[in-house]
Formats: C-alpha cells, sequence, structure tokens
C-alpha cells in the first residue's frame, strides 16, 4: 500500500469496571498498545498536545471523562485533518438482543443506562466532525461486533455521508472475549510484522495475521462514502524488507561485523534486511549469558552499535517522509558536514545511499568529547530543519527525539543553532573603497546589515595612511555597536573591503582598539572592486557565483580548493590564460607566498570567489590544508578563531589545538554569496561614483 503524508491522531481507552470484574492486565496491554501505535516506526501517531491524554485506564476512568475524551479527539482530528485512531478495550455488554455495544466504564452499572458508554454513537459524532478524514477503530470487548454505528443515519448528518470507517473487532456481537487475547495479539503482531505484508500494513492483512496467531474470529467493517479519499493503513511493517538497495552501508556493516566478532558461533547472523531483524539480534545479544561467549564487555559493545544502527535506520525513516521542504544530495551533505564535519560525509554518494551513509558515520563515527552518541545526529536533523524554519515543537521532530533517546541532544542543538543566527545576524561593513588607486583611504565607508538588509549607513574621516584607517576603526566599532544596541542584537562579524593590494600587506585583525579588532570579533576579508566592478570586469560577480554553486554540489564533500604549486605562480601569462579557460574552478589556494603577490592576487581574486595565501614565507604545510579540508563548512569564521587561539598561545609549539594552529597559518579574501548580494545592492543603489581596487 501507498501511504499519504497525513496526520495521525490517538487515544486509546480502557477503562477497569468495578462492578463487571478487574480485568487482568488492561493497564499494561493498553498501555502497550498505546506504545504501539505512539512508535512513529509502527502505528506512526502523533502524541496528544500537552494537557491532553492520548491513554485512559484503570477504574478512574469514568463515563462523561471517555465521552469528552473522544468528541475531544474527533474535534482536533478535524482541525488538523488528520486520521483519528481509537481503541476501545475492557468490559462491554449490549442491552438484551439489542445490537448495541455499551463499553463499562468505572463508573458504570449494568442496570443503570444512563451510566454507560455508547460506542456505536461516538464513533457516529466522530464520523460526523468535519474534517476527521477517517477514523479507525479497534474494539476489544465482549460483544464487540455491536459496536458498528449507525450507517444509514450518517448519510443524513452533517457530512452527508461523505466519511470513513474502518472497524476492526475482536469478536462478534454473540460472542464473549477472553483475557484480552485480540489486543495481547495484536499489539505481537505489530511489533513483529508480517512477512510479505508490504510497507504499510491494510486492516485486512493485520485481522489476518491475528486471526492465524490467535486462532481467533475477528471481525472487519469497513465504510467508504468519500468518493475522493482512500482507507488509510494501520501500521507500518517492521518486517518490510527495503527496496531502495542494502539495508546498511559500508560503515554499518563494518561496524556491526567488528562488534559481534568476539562473540563466535552465538552470533553468526547473516546481513539484516529489514529493522526486525536487527531487533531480534538485539533481544539475542540481551539473552546471552554472562561467560557463554564473549564478555558482558563485549555483549554491551554489540548491544551499542545495534542500537546506533537502528537509531540510524530511524532517523532514514523519519527523513523520508520529512516535513519540510524537499531534501536533496546537496541539503543532507551539507547538513552532515555541518554537523559531523567531513567524517559525516562518504566520498562519491548520492540520493538514500548518501541518506544512508551520512547517517551511519554519524551515529557510529562522529563523536564529541563530553558529548552523547546521538547529538551529531540530532544536529544533523536540527540543521535541515532549521533550513526549513521547523521547530523542535514540531511532532514528527518530537517523536523521533523520543524514540531514539536524543530528546535533550534535539534541544541543544536548536539552542546552538539559535546561538549561531544570533551571532550571525548582524554584519558591519567597512569600506575602503574611496581610496586612490592602491594607496590608504580618506574616509571608511561603513554599513550595519541585519538579516543581509542595510539597516545604518555612515562614513568616517580619517588619515590616509595603515595607522590613520586604524585609529579610525574605534570611531566605527562604536558607532556600529550603538546600533547594534538599539536592533537588540549584538554585533560579531566585521567585514573589511579593501584593494588586492591592500589585502596581502594589511591584518585588519590585529588593529588595535584596545584589544585587538579579531579578540571580540570574526573579521573577514572582501575584495572591494567586487562593489562596483568597471566594464571589463562586470562580469566577475555573476561568475562568482557560477563558482560558488558549482563548489556546493560537489559529491566528495570537503574543501573544494585548487592548490598552485610555485611553477604555476612563477609563469603569471600561462596562469592567467589558464583562469580565462576556467581551469580552477573552485577556490584557489597558493602553496607559497609568490614574490610578486600583489600582482598576481588581482587576476585570482576575479576569477576565484575564494583565495588562500600563507600568511609567512614558507611552504603551505600539509597540516594547513588538512585543517582547510576538515573546517571548510566553518569557513571563514574559523579563521578567526584560529587567529584568537594562536594569540593566546602565543603561536609557539604546543600552540592552537584541533589542527586550529595549522589553520592560523593562512590568510583568506572570502566571496560568498551574502557578499554578492551585497555588491548587488551597493551597484544598484550607492551614489558614492566609482570606488577603486
Amino acid at each position: 500500500m501507498t501511504a499519504r503524508p497525513c496526520p495521525r491522531h490517538l487515544l486509546v481507552i480502557a477503562p477497569q469496571c468495578p462492578e463487571l470484574g478487574m480485568l487482568a492486565d488492561l493497564e499494561d496491554l493498553a498501555s502497550a498498545l498505546h506504545a504501539t501505535l505512539l512508535d512513529r516506526w509502527t502505528g506512526g501517531c502523533e502524541d496528544a498536545p500537552p494537557g491532553v491524554a492520548s491513554l485512559l485506564s484503570g477504574p478512574s476512568v469514568g463515563q462523561r471523562q471517555i465521552e469528552d475524551a473522544v468528541r475531544g479527539a474527533a474535534r482536533r482530528a478535524g482541525e488538523d485533518g488528520a486520521v483519528l485512531v481509537l481503541a476501545f478495550v475492557g468490559h462491554g455488554m449490549i442491552p438484551g438482543q439489542i445490537p448495541r455495544l455499551f463499553l463499562m466504564a468505572g463508573d458504570s452499572r449494568r442496570d443503570e443506562p444512563t451510566t454507560v458508554v455508547n460506542v456505536g454513537d461516538l464513533l457516529a459524532q466522530a464520523l460526523d466532525t468535519q474534517g476527521v478524514q477517517e477514523v479507525i477503530a479497534l474494539v476489544d470487548t465482549c460483544h464487540a461486533g455491536a459496536a458498528v454505528p449507525d450507517i444509514a443515519a450518517l448519510g443524513t448528518g452533517i457530512r452527508g455521508g461523505a466519511t470513513r470507517l474502518t472497524l476492526l473487532m475482536s469478536v462478534g456481537v454473540t460472542e464473549e472475549a477472553f483475557g484480552l487475547s485480540f489486543t495481547r495479539t495484536l499489539v505481537d503482531v505489530l511489533g513483529a510484522g508480517v512477512a510479505d505484508g508490504g510497507e504499510y500494513l491494510s486492516v485486512e492483512a493485520v485481522r489476518d495475521a491475528v486471526n492465524t496467531a490467535a486462532d481467533a474470529g475477528a471481525r472487519l467493517v469497513r465504510m467508504d462514502g468519500d468518493p475522493f479519499g482512500q482507507h488509510r493503513w494501520l501500521a507500518r511493517n517492521v518486517r518490510h524488507v527495503q527496496t531502495r538497495g542494502p539495508l546498511l552501508g559500508a560503515v554499518g556493516e563494518e561496524e556491526l561485523a567488528w562488534a559481534l566478532e568476539p562473540l563466535g558461533e552465538t552470533s553468526r547472523h547473516s546481513a539484516p534486511h529489514s529493522t526486525a531483524d536487527l531487533e531480534r539480534l538485539r533481544k539475542e545479544l540481551l539473552g546471552i549469558p554472562c561467560g557463554l561467549s564473549g564478555s558482558a564487555a563485549d555483549v554491551t559493545v554489540a548491544l551499542r552499535v545495534v542500537d546506533g544502527l537502528l537509531d540510524a535506520l530511524r532517523t532514514a525513516d523519519l527523513l523520508r517522509s520529512w516535513p519540510g521542504t524537499p531534501l536533496t544530495s546537496e541539503r543532507i551533505r551539507r547538513a552532515a558536514r555541518a554537523a559531523g564535519g567531513t567524517t559525516a560525509t562518504p566520498p562519491g554518494a548520492d540520493g538514500s545511499d548518501l541518506l544512508r551513509d551520512c547517517l551511519e558515520r554519524l551515529r557510529l563515527r562522529v563523536h564529541r568529547p563530553g558529548c552523547s552518541r546521538t547529538a551529531p545526529m540530532a544536529a544533523f536533523v536540527a540543521a535541515l530543519a532549521g533550513d526549513d524554519r521547523l521547530g523542535p515543537d514540531r511532532p514528527e521532530l518530537t517523536a523521533w527525539a523520543r524514540t531514539v533517546g536524543a530528546v535533550v541532544e534535539l534541544n541543544d542543538a536548536f539552542a546552538a543553532l539559535a546561538e549561531r543566527e544570533t551571532s550571525s545576524r548582524l554584519r558591519l561593513v567597512v569600506s575602503l573603497h574611496a581610496a586612490l588607486a592602491d594607496d590608504w583611504p580618506e574616509t571608511l565607508a561603513a554599513w550595519l546589515l541585519d538579516r543581509g538588509e542595510h539597516v545604518a549607513h555612515r562614513e568616517f574621516a580619517c588619515t590616509p595612511s595603515r595607522s590613520g584607517v586604524e585609529q579610525g576603526l574605534p570611531a566605527v566599532l562604536k558607532w556600529a555597536s550603538a546600533e547594534a544596541r538599539r536592533a537588540g542584537a549584538v554585533l560579531r562579524r566585521v567585514e573589511v573591503a579593501a584593494s588586492s593590494a591592500l589585502l596581502t600587506r594589511w591584518r585588519p585583525e590585529e588593529a588595535d582598539l584596545g584589544v585587538r579588532l579579531g579578540v571580540r570579533h570574526d573579521v573577514v576579508l572582501r575584495w572591494s572592486e567586487r562593489l562596483c566592478p568597471p566594464d571589463h570586469l562586470y562580469w566577475i560577480n555573476d561568475y562568482a557565483r557560477d563558482r560558488l554553486a558549482m563548489m556546493r554540489s560537489e559529491p566528495d564533500g570537503g574543501a573544494p580548493v585548487d592548490w598552485l604549486s610555485r611553477d604555476e605562480t612563477d609563469r603569471p601569462a600561462e596562469l592567467n590564460d589558464r583562469l580565462r579557460d576556467g581551469a580552477y574552478g573552485r577556490a584557489v589556494g597558493l602553496g607559497h607566498r609568490p614574490e610578486r603577490l600583489d600582482q598576481i592576487m588581482p587576476h585570482l581574486l576575479a576569477y576565484a570567489p575564494i583565495v588562500l595565501w600563507p600568511q609567512g614565507e614558507e611552504e603551505v604545510p600539509a597540516g594547513s590544508r588538512t585543517s582547510v579540508h576538515r573546517y571548510w563548512d566553518r569557513l571563514p569564521g574559523e579563521f578567526s578563531a584560529a587567529y584568537r587561539e594562536s594569540w593566546r598561545s602565543g603561536g609557539g609549539e604546543g600552540g592552537p589545538p584541533d589542527g586550529l594552529g595549522d589553520l592560523a597559518r593562512l590568510r583568506s579574501v572570502w566571496h560568498d554569496t551574502e557578499w554578492l548580494d551585497f555588491c548587488d545592492w551597493f551597484e544598484t543603489c550607492s551614489t558614492d561614483g566609482e570606488n577603486t581596487g
């Protein structure tokens, strides 16, 4: 069957009726049924909103409470355009020979008709509620077959009979039910799945499986009065074999084989083909007696791997029915790198294989010091949700987080996203484009941007020298900080636009404002020529956008950088020809600092949206290239973090950890889409006249 993305609301009602005798295990079975139907990867139902119970069980559940709960559930399902799944479990009776089922509540009396719950009437009310897509009802009581509502009367109701009912009942009208056998078997069937039952289980398939397993005669009634709809599935089939490719990727298979090897003969298994296979393996591991095969530590390791694989599969299921905009390989790759760096992105994979492999790596291979093993995967989900403006209270996300045990981790990931958004909300652009030729300007032009929108502009006079510009920066920062406070935000990012000649010899992040500018701010260098390109360079910003798009779409992840050798930069004429031919379609990195860097740089900046070069005269070490690859998705901001760590450590041996010391050896001019958007705005709206670079 094919499932449509329709919400599914749930209400399970299982009252004890002391007058008719307490039913053994009723509360436990009701709780198990509720959990099974609520599980995203089995019943697929959403939990009730805060303060509303979706499970009512025990002797304290009275008639009025049941009736109000069903009507409230129907109203909410109608408002959401949802399927309503109802379950009635407990004592049932019929009045004499009349085929009308009364569910006996905690305060019901067999000889007082006004105290009982008329199940058929409640179903009819739910069916006649506008917006309810379908009512799926499960009834396990004596005389359950009498729960059928008056279908003829529905034809004269508010909806004119344009509604759908699927009603699965444990026994017929005249039969008694024993030991809650139907509910017990139903929970087992849904938990184990049905062989060859497809990805989604129809009610017919579940009925047949329950009848076979319990040697019972459950009844099924369908009513279809909606010509534009279709009957929905009852549950996902956990035994469904994946048809999109192997269940496990290379990482999953390798980790599972490694974890099971120490357990020897006890855990010789064929490759799992479904989540049910992994669940069975987990049960077997839990049942291994201590000391029988392998140590307790070996079993613990194997369980961690199996749990990790199950978490990855459940996350893949969430993403295959993602509630936001359609996922693409590029989005998956970008979110995985943001959550786990380059370790999380397999080379050469796309589509479903990419998703599977990223999730296995995030869950089994990417670990953050001091964080749980589900934290990287939660960060991945949060990154995708952030792109779509989905919050942590989205039902699909909260259900997933509960299932994989990542509720706090998901909240932490969303909090981190909010912090990053707050810190990157404001951008201060300080431009030196008023300089003549390659000299220092007499005016600093400053713009404050809020989420890319221009909110303030001011110009500041300065002496045309390096010291004059740096002495003018405190006034610029003071003005911008005051504007930021008025906007209710904090200024963290400063973008300095200057000529290519100044960019090669000036380090504005080291400007002294009492403390270095880069101590409290992330400083990004821009090429001022892009603000208003001369006629012969009219194409450079559109060309940069094309290059950035190509870089984002590269399947292998990591840093899309073409590193130029000394031989290439020593022949500038040939280098220019190759640049014009499009030979370097990505970022450009210089493996050394050419003697005539100021002459080469304008050509590189015109053709490459991002240019990297070494701080000093030495060759770029392998560690620096590795750090660029490692931190690519956090650049250019991570350059500022690296500089800060280098200053704190004094730049000597034993300096910044995690490759930041190697990253601090590099300089960069970085033109992302944010800067290109600003350049487009500047060229269109600015009246400052021509700029020089």
